[in-house]
């Protein structure tokens, strides 16, 4: 999907879970390198390092879970996720499970903030309690990752091959693993179960299976969402959608333009 103009000041990415202020692409197309991430609109989130260090790029991950209950309250778009970033935090591949106004989705997604540029596979709708599979692997002698995405429920899947993006004739390294809880909404929007778990987590560098070395933090702090390393291969993101929004923080005019701007660019899946 491609970014749509949201009033005058801003673009939006819907199926690249994020926003992007106008004055940030402006800037960005200016040679400024004044996004990057982990970005507004990233809620809980862990990160996954290599324990021994050093620019041992990622050669292989993968990971699965269960799709979150539906949405008591429809019409908003979110998503959790995971991925691998580049080290300067620049380049994000990544299978997505998107909540999208009314239905759950997956596809590969590639972002990259400089230039920016954008690109998803195929979606394919999914359904609250299906098993998603994601890998991402590492072909060095072409230096291109190639993402696979897979709802286990019913074999449908999708590949996607990115290119590693040059920096002064240099290949960039992937050297980051991610798993987010990524937009902001109140809090009645998010799934009721109010869980998403990672589980079956395999990090390899250089071809090597690692124990990762794991934080987790937050940028946007929504809904008590926060990620928690339940062990080496897991990690669980919850958040309270009963609690209450923060006085002030949403008026029904601005939830219902949200939601007028997530209709406009759903797009369904099949």
């Amino acid at each position: 999907h491609q970014p749509s103009t949201i009033g005058l000041c801003s673009v939006i990415t819907i199926m690249n879970v994020r926003v992007v202020l106008f004055a940030v692409l402006c800037a960005a197309w200016a040679g400024a390198v004044v996004g990057q991430d982990p970005a507004s609109g990233w809620l809980g989130y862990a990160t996954g390092l290599n324990p021994s260090g050093g620019d041992a790029v990622i050669t292989f991950i993968e990971a699965q879970w269960k799709v979150p209950d539906d949405p008591k309250r429809t019409g908003a778009f979110f998503s959790p996720w995971f991925g691998i970033e580049s080290s300067d935090n620049l380049n994000l591949i990544q299978p997505v499970n998107p909540w999208s106004a009314n239905q759950w989705q997956i596809y590969n997604e590639y972002f990259q903030w400089v230039p920016t540029h954008n690109e998803n596979s195929e979606s394919h709708r999914v359904s609250a309690g299906d098993t998603i599979y994601g890998s991402v692997t590492f072909n060095e002698a072409k230096q291109q990752y190639t993402m696979f995405h897979k709802d286990m429920n019913n074999k449908w899947n999708v590949s996607t091959t990115i290119d590693v993006q040059q920096k002064n004739g240099v290949y960039k390294n992937y050297t980051i693993a991610y798993f987010v809880f990524e937009k902001k909404w109140p809090c009645e929007f998010y799934p009721p179960n109010n869980e998403v778990t990672f589980t079956n987590i395999r990090i390899d560098y250089n071809n090597q299976t690692v124990t990762p070395q794991w934080s987790t933090a937050f940028v946007d702090d929504a809904c008590n969402n926060r990620a928690a390393v339940k062990s080496p291969s897991e990690i669980q993101i919850t958040w309270d959608s009963s609690m209450a929004d923060e006085e002030g923080e949403w008026d029904e005019e601005l939830v219902q333009r949200m939601l007028r701007e997530a209709a406009e660019l759903h797009i369904p899946a099949q």
